[in-house]
Order: structure tokens, then sequence, then C-alpha cells
């Protein structure tokens, strides 16, 4: 089934119900009546009798009647059997809101594993274990499943969070500002129904206009990233995940691994998706009001109106700063505003209609703005002054919401109590209001960059049809049969060439004989690096001899390193030396469950020092590739600056791409650094490239 029995259920029962007030069992009987539950609520107690004047069974198995959905909230080590007794009463979901299991330990992830092959079994739904629930406003449910204490009112935000704390908090404060709540749901472990099938009802449902989503961490981040990008192309999903300063577990071995955050490839799965990310709960809560009220605006064009200068500046700085501008008035709404609004208002954006300005005044600013082809949205400061009548103010910035296409966002500057009736009717007409100007100007700003997010053409990644997979892939399960961590630098060049991104040539060698005759074929200058798995920094280790002009130098320098590294039994690599070029690194790293994030950066030796670096998900189409190249703070060295080329972007992005490409064909590569990579305005080529596997060994 999907989640309509889950939400929307017909009949109810609680087991577990008790006549004791500070218990879940109570409170869940409690919130369902209070909240007014349209169906029939059972509660099941084992001793039977009444709780709050509601007969209770002994047994699910006793209720009268179907149930959509049944609360459990029994001791962990009897919740098995009694979801085996709710799937042969025909019960279509249950919410655990017992804890005990996953989260304690091997015994309890025990107990969840048996809950997941009961639901497989029988095609029961679990929703928890370790939960809150979920809540449905919808007049004709009226669906409390839930043991906390807000109370919604009907309205268009649905929110759904892994913390249950947090969940709560977003709920209340949501609720706090006036606004009504469509669905809340807190799934806890989340071993069965999930974030990214809620999100999909969700996206479904055609009431909820906005979706709130807190996350701490994605079980299967694949399926998140699937189900936002759906969801997202209809209607805005906003999000916000904590525990951004906490260290990786694992140990990283490459420049990419090291220089990812623990959260990295979630905020690059929130940017791909479409997603609005937040970073702390009141901006998410006020953007939400803004996306609950007002339609989704066409572009980033701002058109600002209002009666006090000091406020604008602010707003206007909030705006350009988070990728929105103001742009000039067209030529006919100047002369619109010239003419119906004082002569020392400034017709220029933002319209100053000034302190005196009047209902009509406002009125006329609001239609010559709204019927401005260049405007995609407007934004409103407005000030109540007491020698001005501001509530037919309020009225007419109540009938131009009425009429309008556009979002229009207010910041309404006044003292409550006093202008409580002009409040009133501006919030009443749908405009959402905030009390300061930066506060608005951010929720726009949301909303413009959820718009630019719509106008993003889907587009599929590139393909290349030169590339040789069959040749890739023997490389790679050559390594991997043979148990090895990393392909060696002579495989890393080969399989960079079987996937068409252009590297310096080069050519194995076990001798001093067999490094003089590849570079016989190469030519001289060259280098010479030793090619040992165990060898991690081979420049550290002398292990890297640049610019070999001939035959003697590469001689002396070829048996100083056989010599250097004999404990391990060396490989050399004799390489082309490439000429000039701006170093950048090219780089990804496995994550569980996604695929790999790619990186792209300053490369070399200033990678770990500037960590100038940018992150995208594979796949990494032609835009996305553009825009990790773009987001580097040193984008305009790449660009050429001071008299200066630049170098050749284009060949940068491909290169991004074709990597993708490789990194997805081979989910066995952990991680990858093509770096440096060398990058002229004719193109780039790399000039050095580590593949691994696994993790490394523990020594030279």
């Amino acid at each position: 089934m999907g989640l309509d029995a889950l939400f929307s259920p017909r009949a109810v029962a609680v087991i577990g119900a008790s006549n004791r007030e500070l218990t879940i069992g109570y409170r869940i009987i409690e919130n369902l009546m209070d909240f007014g539950y349209v169906g029939p609520i059972h509660p099941v107690n084992p001793k039977g009798g009444e709780i709050r004047g509601l007969k209770a069974c002994r047994s699910i198995l006793e209720v009268p009647g179907e149930v959509d959905v049944a609360h459990i909230v029994i001791k962990n080590t009897f919740v098995p059997a009694c979801v085996e007794d709710c799937a042969k009463k025909g019960v279509k979901a249950v919410i655990i809101n017992t804890a005990g299991f996953q989260e304690i330990g091997a015994e309890g992830a025990a107990l969840e594993a048996e809950l997941v092959a009961i639901a497989r079994r029988t095609g029961i739904r679990v929703f928890g274990p370790n939960c809150q629930g979920v809540i449905n406003t919808d007049p004709a449910v009226r669906a409390y499943l839930n043991f906390t204490f807000t109370r919604p009112t009907p309205g268009h935000i649905s929110i759904v969070a892994q913390s249950g704390g947090v969940g709560e908090v977003i709920h209340q404060r949501i609720t706090e500002l006036g606004v009504g709540v469509r669905q809340y749901a807190s799934n806890g472990n989340a071993c069965d129904v999930s974030i990214p099938e809620i999100l999909r009802h969700w996206g479904r449902d055609e009431t909820t206009r906005v979706v709130i989503v807190h996350i701490e961490s994605l079980a299967d981040p694949r399926d998140f990233l699937e189900a936002a990008t759906e969801v997202c192309r209809t209607k805005p999903v906003l999000a916000m995940i904590v525990g951004r300063t906490a260290e990786g577990a694992r140990a990283v071995s490459s420049h990419t691994g090291g220089l990812m955050r623990q959260h990295t490839a979630i905020e690059r799965v929130f940017t791909k998706a479409g997603i609005v990310a937040f970073r702390n709960i009141e901006e998410m809560c006020q953007a939400a009001i803004g996306f609950a009220s007002e339609p989704v605006p066409a572009g980033n064009r701002v058109g600002m109106i209002a009666n006090t200068g000091g406020p604008a500046i602010i707003a206007t700085d909030e705006l350009i700063e988070n990728g929105m501008v103001m742009p000039p008035l067209s030529a006919a709404t100047a002369t619109a505003l010239r003419a119906k609004l004082y002569p020392e208002a400034s017709i220029h954006n933002p319209v100053d209609v000034l302190a005196t300005a009047g209902p009509e005044h406002f009125a006329a600013a609001l239609d010559a703005l709204l019927a401005d082809p260049g405007i995609d949205a407007i934004f409103l400061n407005f000030v109540t002054p007491f020698f001005v009548d501001t509530l037919g103010i309020a009225r007419e910035i109540a009938a131009a919401r009425a009429r309008a296409t556009k979002p229009i966002v207010a910041t309404v500057m006044t003292e409550k109590k006093g202008w409580a009736e002009t409040l009133e009717v501006i919030r009443a007409s749908g405009v959402p209001c905030y009390d300061m100007p930066e506060t608005g100007a951010r929720v726009l700003a949301a909303m413009g960059r959820h718009a630019a997010f719509r106008r993003r053409p889907a587009e599929a990644p590139a393909t290349f049809p030169d590339v040789d997979r069959t040749a890739a892939r023997v490389l790679v399960e050559a390594a991997v049969g043979a148990g090895r961590p990393s392909l060696s630098g002579k495989e890393g060049f080969r399989l960079l060439a079987a996937y068409g991104i252009p590297a310096a040539r080069c050519a194995g060698a076990g001798s001093v004989e067999e490094c003089v005759a590849a570079a016989d074929a190469i030519g001289y200058p060259v280098v010479l690096k030793v090619d040992v798995e165990a060898v991690l920094h081979k420049s550290d280790r002398g292990g890297v001899v640049l610019g070999i002009a001939d035959r003697d130098q590469l001689a002396r320098a070829a048996e100083a390193m056989l010599a250097r590294f004999a404990a391990a039994h060396p490989r050399l690599l004799v390489q082309e030396q490439l000429a000039g070029g701006l170093e950048v690194i090219v780089g990804a790293s496995a994550v569980e469950g996604l695929g790999h994030v790619v990186m792209f950066g300053l490369g070399g030796i200033h990678v770990e020092v500037l960590k100038d670096v940018s992150f995208e998900v594979t796949p990494v189409t032609a835009p996305e590739a553009d825009a990790m190249i773009r987001a580097l703070r040193s984008s305009p060295i790449l660009a050429g600056v001071r008299g200066q080329p630049g170098v050749d972007r284009g060949a940068l992005a491909e290169i991004l791409q074709r990597a993708s490409r490789l990194l997805e064909d081979h989910p066995e590569i952990r991680e990858l650094d093509i770096n440096p990579l060398l990058a002229t305005p004719d193109g780039a080529r790399a000039a050095d490239v580590r593949v691994l596997f696994s993790p490394e060994p523990g020594g030279d």
C-alpha cells in the first residue's frame, strides 16, 4: 500500500493504552480525542475495562471492525509478536513508539530486523520504531497519531523530521507563527517507512504546498536524492542538517577524502535535488510561511516599495547578497508612478512613496509593479505612521494580493497592539508579514533560489562514444580480484586513457635499461617516479625526480631510486615532463548508498593549504561541471587575470564529466585523485593519478 492508510486511517487502535495520565498510552488516546479524530478509537490493554470512557479490548484480535493503524506502546521484546497479531487482524500500518531497538545496540538491532522481516512477509507497514508518530490536520480526518502537545490548525506546510525533538520544535514554531500545518511525521529509526517515501507521498498531496525536512543522516542517500528531485520539480522542499562540524568517522588517504567534511555529501545532495537549505530553524520556518502563502516567483527580479528609507537599504543588501536583483523599472512603470505619487517620491527601484503616502499611493505603486514585466516579485517595507490611514493602506495591500500573480512579501514595522487591525487585514489577505526587513528579504531570496531550480532544465549526463569500457573493466577487475588496494601509476594512466582523459605519456620500467628505453621513446625531459602501492607521498620520500634531461641523468636517478625502495621491490614510471600550466585537481570519494562525490579545485601542493574546492554528486552534468569551476574563489584566475591568459575551462568541464562517467562505471573505486592536472589555454593534461579500492596498507 501507499501511505494513505497511515496518514488518513479510518480506525485506530492503541496497544498499550492506559488510564495513567503520565504515560504515552494515555497521551495518544487523549490527543486523538481532543484533536477531534473522526474515526473509531480502540484502546487495547490486557486488563480490559475502560480508558478515557472508551471500552478497552484485551487484544488487537478482539477489536471489532477494521483497523487501519495501530499504535504500539509496550515493552520492546513483546513488539514483534504484537506486530504479527496486527498483521493477522489486517491492520495496514503500525506506529511503534516503543524504544529499545537499533539505537541501543546489537540486541535491539536484532529485534528491529525481526520487525522488518515481518513487514516484508505480511505487507504490514512499520512506522518507527522509537518514534513520535504522525499528524494529519485534514478536517475530514483530524488524526493526531502522536504523543506530543502542539495543536496545529489546518494549513499547507508538511513537516518530516528524523529527530522527534527537533521536529516538535519546528512544528511548534510554525504553529506559534500563526501558520497552518498540513501533515507531520517523525519516524525515528525508520526501519520501513522512510523519509523518501514520505516525501513522495507529500509530493502527490495537492494540499501540501511546501515540505520541511530535518535529517541527521541518510540511510539511503540515492533514494533520498531521487525522491527530493522529483518533489522539488513541483513544490519547494526546505531542509537543514545538523552535525556539520563533526569529524569524519573513517581515515582517508587522498586529498579529496581529506577535504570532504562530514556532511559534504548530504549538502551536495540537497543542492543537486533542488532543496532550499538552511542553517537554522528560525530562518527555515519563516521561509516556509512565504512558500505556503505565495506563488513561486518567475525569476529573481525584485521590485521594492517603501515608505521609509533605512529598512529599504537593509532589505536591498540582503536581497542582493542572496542572489536577487533589483532592476530598473520600465518606462511605462515610471510614467504611471510619476502621475500618481507625490512629486517628491522616488520612482526608481526601490520606490519610495514617502512616509506621508496614503492608501491611493500604495495602491498605485503596487499596481505599477504588478504590471511591470521586468519584475518577478514585490517586497514591501511598510512603517505605520500615526498620521496616515494605515488601515486603508492595509486594505489596498489586501486588494492587490487578491489580484496578484506575483508573490508579495511584506515587512510591517509597527507597534502591534496599536496597529493590530492593520496587521490583521494584511495577514488575513495571505501576504506573509515579517517584523524585520532582513528576515523578509531572506525569505524572498529563498523563494528565488527555488525558482532558479525550477527554471533549471533537466539535463542528462553526457555520453562519450570514445570511452573503452572493456579495457577499463579488465584493469579494475584484475586489481580488485587480486585483492590489491590500488592501481599502480601506470595502470591509473591507462584507466584515464580508456576514458579519454588527457595525460602525460608514460611507461613502466623495472630496470635502468628499461627506464632509458622508455625515455628514448617518450622524449626528454622526463619525470621518474617510484610506482609502488605502499608508498603514499612519493615526493616526500624521494620517489619523484623532475626535469631529467638526458640518459646519464636518468640512469643515475633510476639506480638511486631502485636502491632506496629496494625492500618494496619497486617498479618505476617514466613520464613525459609537462611544460607549464596551472595546477588543478579532479578527485572523488565514494559515499555508501550514494555513489561518488567529485571534487574540483586548485591542485598540486596548494590544495590542502588553500582548500579552494567544490563538490558535486555523480553523475555530473555539463551545467554542474561548469558550476563547480565557477564556484571556486580562485575562479577568476582560471579565466585569466592581469594580462595572464585563462585556461581552457571547457576542457576542464569535460574532464569532470569523463571522470564522473568513469566513477559510475566502476563503483569499486573508493577514492580518485588526478593531481596535478595541468590546465593551459589549449586544454588540460594529468601529471599524476591515484586510484584506491580499499584502505591503504599499514606502512611502507
